[in-house]
């Protein structure tokens, strides 16, 4: 049990690295440099990619970044459409956790507490008023767990 615990605080903690805005600064800026419409919509996919790329760029330097003592992320990637997220579970006898239990009940805890924190994953309105998803890869000592989570399978 305690490692579930410890296993769904990665998920919760690794969300927490964004702050829950609606709308943000950044999407009223956006808005302004009319690369979004009023209602959040993308109108210029290519100009959102390029301001997306230099954030991402900028955010890299402070990479890989320890979230908290169970993850490692490694790479933080937004584009237009999605994001990419890269990291490692360092969590202690998580090996035994994975066994215990198995990869597919790993990989459905992983989805179930990523949909819990949709919020603060998808945490501009343009990721969540076109059509967005949250590409999550987590490395473990003995699996990869990939998962695509659209944010039409969220409630905002």
């Amino acid at each position: 049990m305690r490692l579930k615990k410890l296993f769904l605080g990665l998920i919760c903690c690794s969300a927490s690295i964004h702050l829950l805005a609606s709308p943000t600064e950044f999407d009223q800026y956006l808005i302004n440099k009319q690369i979004l419409n009023n209602d959040f919509k993308i109108k210029n996919t290519q100009a959102l990619n390029e301001i997306l790329d230099v954030i991402s760029v900028e955010d890299s330097r402070t990479l890989p970044f320890q979230v908290d003592q169970n993850m490692l992320m490694e790479q933080y990637n937004l584009r237009a459409d999605h994001v990419e997220i890269q990291g490692i579970i360092t969590t202690p006898d998580f090996a035994q956790f994975e066994q215990s239990i198995g990869v597919k009940e790993v990989k459905q805890l992983i989805k179930k507490n990523t949909l819990q924190n949709c919020h603060l994953l998808f945490e501009h309105e343009f990721q969540r008023k076109n059509p967005y998803a949250v590409k999550l890869v987590l490395a473990s000592e003995k699996e990869t767990y990939q998962l695509t989570i659209p944010n039409t399978e969220c409630k905002f």
